[in-house]
């Protein structure tokens, strides 16, 4: 049998919550793999990412299908560009196989959750790894954000990694 690793859980997590009629945000594109993911099972999906190779990787793995829309900037801009939508996933830290120096940041990070925030508006489910320097950071600065906020939220992790670098899923709806 093959160990469920985090994107698995993630994946399992967002099968409970989502229907064929939504319009997702991926706020991390990266290599495309959430991407495809929901956009072989939802309406629409917004793929967000700052770096083109991420995003020229993205619309190779999904050339096959019609309905996203990508968008080269960062997830800081979600609620500028999109009125409506059911949910938003990060995927944070860095693109794999890509620029390790080149992470999510915990500040725009939470700019973009408080943005969020104030729309109260579907669920977010967030992928956080404090494996690396700045993914610590992140992970304590979303935390914290969300320990301040009135959000009722889920972490969760692999139940065979209790390693204290171990991704983490953050979990919430409003």
């Amino acid at each position: 049998m093959k160990k469920a690793n985090v994107i698995d859980l993630a994946h399992n997590i967002l099968l409970k919550h989502i229907q064929p009629h939504m319009t997702i945000v991926d706020a991390t594109c990266g290599n495309g793999h959430d991407t495809l993911f929901l956009a072989s099972r939802i309406e629409h999906v917004h793929a967000f990412d700052i770096q083109q190779e991420a995003l020229d990787n993205t619309r190779e793995l999904t050339k096959d299908l019609d309905n996203i829309t990508f968008h080269h900037t960062s997830h800081e801009h979600i609620t500028k560009l999109i009125s409506n939508y059911d949910g938003v996933i990060f995927n944070l830290g860095y693109l794999p196989k890509g620029d390790k120096s080149i992470t999510t940041h915990h500040i725009s990070t939470v700019n973009t959750l408080k943005s969020l925030h104030e729309k109260h508006q579907g669920f977010v489910l967030i992928v956080a790894y404090p494996g690396h320097t700045e993914g610590i950071i992140e992970q304590v600065a979303l935390q914290s954000f969300l320990d301040k906020q009135d959000i009722k939220y889920e972490v969760i992790r692999l139940p065979h990694i209790t390693k204290k670098d171990a991704p983490l899923i953050y979990f919430y709806t409003y």
